[in-house]
Formats: structure tokens, sequence, C-alpha cells
């Protein structure tokens, strides 16, 4: 197990690790608000183009419904 770090050096690691956080935060509000730059969205397939069930899942279901064969 790790040993316990001192009060100063537990709140240097903590500000080591936000500052940089808390600038990139900023940096991207700063763009939307003030440039007027829109959001980053993810894109969305359209519904024509998804299959409405997957190729795997239909052929396993498809076994599942088999009675499995006797000897």
């Amino acid at each position: 197990m790790a040993q316990k770090l001192h009060p100063q050096a537990r709140r240097l690691r903590t500000i080591i690790v936000t500052v940089p956080i808390m600038g990139a935060t900023a940096l991207v509000l700063y763009e939307r608000l003030v440039l007027g730059k829109p959001q980053r969205t993810l894109p969305r397939p359209n519904r024509d183009e998804v299959p409405k069930e997957p190729k795997i899942l239909a052929e396993a279901a498809e076994k599942i419904g088999e009675p499995e064969p006797r000897v």
C-alpha cells in the first residue's frame, strides 16, 4: 500500500490535476459563448440505415428455435 502523502503534497497534487481540466473547460466555454462555436455532437445514423435486428442475433435466434438432433 502506498504511503500517505503530507497534506501540503496532497494540495499540490490536487492543483496539478485540476488546473489543466479547468483550463480546457474554460477554453471550450469561451469558444462557445464568446466566439459562437457550436457544440460538438456525435453523428446519429438515419433510421433507414439501421437494421431492425443485427445479423448475428438473427442467426442466434434461429439456432435457439431449432430443436437439437437426437442420437
